[in-house]
Parts: structure tokens; C-alpha cells; sequence
């Protein structure tokens, strides 16, 4: 007769050790379902909610069309968003509080260039990726390792306005710019871009952001009698600007910033058929045709996830999910392998441009995603 009690112990044995295959079976599979959390910042309110807001609408489609299709391994996106009402020291209180929380793999920026200088060192110190638009090149240059610019420089766009100014024969330049960081180094592009295209610079005045009034600035331009006039605005004065100038009568033809051509801007003029024969420099997504094959595919899925035409800081935002997923297919998924990952980046496709990071320079994209535009009919055309 056999002696139940001494087969009980292996019984056991056994059904443990199938738990334990089971369990460490499912756990790949439970890691892999896992969601994956990203932190943004984004100014919603305030000044640079303008095109902020734009920005965060183009990475939010991004996060419905990955949860759509289950993302990468199967990871769906939990976004925390956080509001800091376009302001400094509210955005880098935000910023810590994301990247404190270990659960978090990479942070998003949707704010303004000096704004987003001050995260840089503070993506190091917390050691999580952090992916930043903004036009000033110190964002990306010097590189800090864990903060990555993406979008081209002020200096791309400038390049690409005056380039166009001058095939349209225009030899003498007026300007406006911002005292802030960022319009500041826009006027350093603008004025390297002049002199590298034998142009003249005849008036270059500056505004504060907190300026309703600018008369006497574009008179100061008026009395110059430039060829062109670059009004470098952002934000509400964009439109003040423009608005001014057309009745102190600077008919000459006007080039603005990408930054100051958003939704509001036009709202605030009467729509684009009021801003005919404006000129711009536009990421090629946000022009007909443009993108490459690989962006226009990009540009399928975006609109589809927005529910309408997406418009340039659109492409932006939607930027940001795409070289995260990137990254994260070529890393391990945590925070050092995703910025590890990032740092390889080499003509990766996307909507306005190749996008290539390297250990000494974090700019990604180039002046290879920038196209001229003019505003003819109520709508952007790219410039001849």
C-alpha cells in the first residue's frame, strides 16, 4: 500500500514549480502590457498659450493614435500634463515634480525657448530624457545628455526668409524683434543671414512682450524705407504688429516668424485672407506637398488623430511620440536607455525632416525641414 504522505511533499513541489513557470511566464507579458507614463509641460494659459496649445494638441493626437494601436511592445501612453500658465518658475516647479516620479520615462516641453533654458540643466540633475522644441540653438548646442531639442533653430528659419527675400530682389531690411532670449537670437540669425546674402540691415528695433503699443518702432522702420519688414512677434503682439503697421502704411511686403503665425494670430487680423502676401519660413509638414514620402504618411495619421488639417505646431507636438517610439524600440525602455537610444538618432524619418542627435550636439533637425511660404488666397503656399 502506498504511503500517501510521502507522495505529498512532491505533489507539491511539482505544483509549485508549474505556479512559479506560469507566473514567470505572464510576467514579460504583464511588463510589456504595462503603460508607459510621459510627463509634459505645457503652457495652456498665458501669453505663449498661443502656440503652445498647438503644440500639445499635435502630441496628444500622437498618444491617441499609439493607445490606438497599442503602441510599441503593446504599451499604451498615460499623459500627465501639467499647466505652467507661461510661466518660468511655474514650469521648472512642474518639471521636478514629473521627473521625481520614477514612473515617468521622458517629459515633454510645449513652452517658450528661454523657458525651456532652464529645464536643460534640471533634465541632468533628475537624469529622465527631455524633449524641448524652441528656436534658440543653445538648447540643443552645447548638448546636456539628457535633454534633446527637436525642432530647427531660429537661424533655419531666418536663413530660409531672407533667402527668399533676396530672390524676390529685395536689398534693404527693417525688423522688429522681441528683447526676450529667444527673439533676440532670432535677430542674431536674421543679421548673420543679411550679411551673409549681401543684403543691408536699415532699422532693427525691439519690442517687450508686455507692449500693446508700437508706433514708435514702425515708425522708426517706416522712415528707414525698407525693401521688406520682418516682423519677429510672437504671441499677442504678432497681431498688434501687424495691425499697426498696416495702418501707419508699411506697405512693403511683411515676413513673420512660425511662431507668430498660429491660430490666434489669425483670429486676432480677420482670418488669412487678411494677411495676403504675408511671408514666412513653415516646417515643410505644414505645407502642401512638401514633406517627404515618409512625413506625408506622418501627416495622414496626424490629421486623422486631430480630426482636421493640422497646422504647423501640430507637427511639433506630433514629432515628440514619434521619436520616442523610436527610441524606445531601440532601447531597453528605461529612462538611461531611452536617452541612450535618442543619442544614436541618425536621419530618423519625420514629418519636417530628418532627425539626428549625436553626444556633442542635440539639435535635431536642420534647415533641411524649413520651407519658404507666402499666404496667397487664404491659404500658404510654398514660396517660388
Amino acid at each position: 500500500m502506498k504511503d500517501h504522505r510521502r507522495l505529498r511533499p512532491v505533489r507539491r513541489s511539482v505544483i509549485g514549480i508549474a505556479l512559479s513557470a506560469a507566473l514567470l511566464a505572464a510576467a514579460p507579458m504583464a511588463a510589456a502590457q504595462a503603460p508607459l507614463k510621459i510627463g509634459a509641460v505645457v503652457s495652456l494659459t498665458g501669453p505663449a498659450s498661443g502656440f503652445a496649445k498647438d503644440w500639445s494638441l499635435g502630441f496628444e493626437a500622437y498618444v491617441k493614435d499609439w493607445n490606438a494601436r497599442a503602441g510599441h511592445n503593446g504599451r499604451k501612453i498615460v499623459l500627465e500634463k501639467l499647466d505652467d500658465e507661461s510661466n518660468p518658475t511655474s514650469a521648472v516647479n512642474a518639471f521636478r515634480r514629473l521627473a521625481s516620479d520614477p514612473e515617468v520615462t521622458i517629459i515633454w516641453l510645449a513652452l517658450p525657448s528661454q523657458t525651456a533654458v532652464g529645464i536643460k540643466a534640471l533634465s541632468s540633475e533628475f537624469k529622465v530624457p527631455t524633449v524641448s522644441g524652441g528656436g534658440l540653438e543653445a538648447l540643443g548646442k552645447p548638448a546636456a545628455p539628457y535633454f534633446f531639442k527637436l525642432q530647427g533653430t531660429a537661424l533655419d528659419y531666418a536663413y530660409k526668409i531672407i533667402d527668399y527675400a533676396k530672390r524676390k530682389g529685395y536689398k534693404k531690411i527693417g525688423m522688429l524683434t522681441s528683447s526676450e532670449a529667444n527673439g533676440q537670437a532670432e535677430a542674431a540669425g536674421l543679421r548673420v543671414a543679411i550679411a551673409a546674402e549681401g543684403m543691408q540691415l536699415v532699422a532693427a528695433e525691439v519690442y517687450s512682450p508686455t507692449d500693446t503699443n508700437f508706433n514708435a518702432q514702425l515708425t522708426k522702420i517706416r522712415s528707414a524705407s525698407p525693401d521688406f519688414f520682418y516682423n519677429g512677434a510672437t504671441g499677442n503682439p504678432s497681431s498688434l504688429i501687424f495691425k499697426q503697421a498696416k495702418q501707419l502704411k508699411l506697405d512693403m511686403p511683411m515676413g513673420m516668424s512660425v511662431a507668430g503665425v498660429t491660430g490666434p494670430f489669425f483670429a486676432a487680423i480677420g482670418g488669412p485672407a487678411a494677411a495676403e502676401g504675408l511671408i514666412s519660413s513653415l516646417p515643410v509638414g505644414a505645407v502642401a506637398g512638401a514633406a517627404s514620402a515618409d512625413g506625408q504618411e506622418q501627416l495622414k495619421r496626424l490629421e486623422a488623430a486631430l480630426g482636421k488639417p493640422p497646422i504647423a505646431f501640430n507637427t511639433f507636438g506630433w514629432e515628440y511620440g514619434l521619436i520616442t517610439e523610436w527610441g524606445l524600440k531601440n532601447s531597453d525602455g528605461s529612462r538611461e536607455g531611452l536617452r541612450s537610444a535618442l543619442e544614436r538618432a541618425k536621419d530618423v524619418p519625420s514629418i519636417n525632416g530628418p532627425v539626428t542627435f549625436s553626444p556633442d550636439s542635440h539639435l535635431g533637425q536642420d534647415v533641411r525641414g524649413v520651407v519658404p511660404v507666402i499666404m496667397k488666397a487664404g491659404r500658404w503656399t510654398k514660396g517660388d
